[in-house]
């Protein structure tokens, strides 16, 4: 009986050091015809590419993906964005670049409309699309139904943006030497309200509530924004592998790790995240999106794969 108590306790003990996830992981498909190293969900929709290729494909039945159509784009793709499941946006340095339809491809019922700007990075919220350049800054741009309408303004950064994202009325940004908060409570008017420059080599970053969470190589960083004009450090976490995307949802932190797989953070407490689940694979992470129950990842030259996660 004192053995039977005694490993009883033991258990406890260990089951409290960890964090325990209520949800499983299941791998659905795997798709090898695309080299996927960023990848998107958008209105039923995954949207992978490379630097020349976009493939979009259908979930419609989400253990046989359908490929809906591709583009070829001539010059190197920075970043995309989408909205209403058929308008598609792309950066590019380059302005004369213009997305090629491929022909080969068995195009479906949905139609695409693609639109290149001059831009290393992009994010919408609603009907605002907000471009980053490297050179000049932020542009805030309308985008109505989906046609580019009006710039309505240039957030003047001086330098290299790296990641943002765009939470109303704030938009986050990482620059050369670490986090800016702007604000464009006034769209016509931004300004930069709050820095903190305690990062190094921060390439990407997500908010959850009042915290917005930084990777930097190896380095998962948190800070507290609840005052956009004084972002605080307030946690910091070693990971094994260099950090290339990090996404959140439901209190959960999803990080991409390359060679490292997948981690799945709870981040209720920012400052006691927990591990709670792994997804190991043997080829390389590269970016990761988040929908509904499923993760998707892009794995590079072995394409793209989606896991169900409930």
């Amino acid at each position: 009986m004192k053995q039977a108590i005694l490993c009883l306790l033991a258990l406890l003990i260990a089951v409290s050091c960890f964090a325990l996830d209520t949800k499983f992981i299941h791998q659905l498909a795997q798709i090898k015809n695309a080299q996927a190293f960023a990848i998107k969900f958008d209105n039923d929709l995954v949207y992978v590419h490379n630097q020349n290729y976009i493939w979009v494909y259908s979930i419609f039945n989400a253990w046989q993906p359908r490929l809906e159509t591709g583009f070829l784009s001539p010059f190197p793709i920075e970043d995309m964005a989408t909205h209403a499941g058929n308008y598609l946006f792309v950066a590019s340095r380059e302005p004369t670049n213009q997305l090629i339809q491929v022909d080969s491809l068995n195009v479906g019922t949905r139609i695409f409309f693609p639109q290149t700007l001059i831009g290393d990075r992009i994010t919408r919220e609603g009907a605002t699309m907000y471009v980053a350049d490297r050179f000049k800054g932020i542009d805030i741009i309308n985008i109505g139904g989906g046609t580019m309408r009006e710039i309505v303004s240039t957030f003047s950064e001086k330098w290299g943006i790296k990641d943002f994202l765009a939470n109303y009325p704030y938009i986050f940004a990482l620059n050369d030497f670490g986090l800016v908060a702007v604000d464009i409570t006034d769209q016509s008017n931004p300004h930069s309200i709050g820095t903190n420059y305690q990062i190094v080599d921060a390439t990407c970053l997500a908010k959850n509530g009042n915290t917005v969470w930084v990777g930097a190589g190896k380095n998962l960083m948190a800070f507290n924004v609840f005052n956009p004009s004084n972002p605080v450090l307030i946690n910091q976490i070693r990971m094994t592998n260099e950090i290339q995307k990090i996404r959140v949802k439901d209190n959960r932190l999803f990080i991409a790790l390359g060679r490292g797989g997948v981690k799945i953070m709870d981040i209720t407490n920012p400052l006691k995240p927990e591990d709670i689940n792994n997804i190991y694979l043997t080829v390389p992470v590269y970016d990761l999106d988040l929908a509904n129950d499923y993760i998707f990842v892009a794995l590079g030259k072995e394409g793209w794969a989606i896991f169900e996660y409930r």
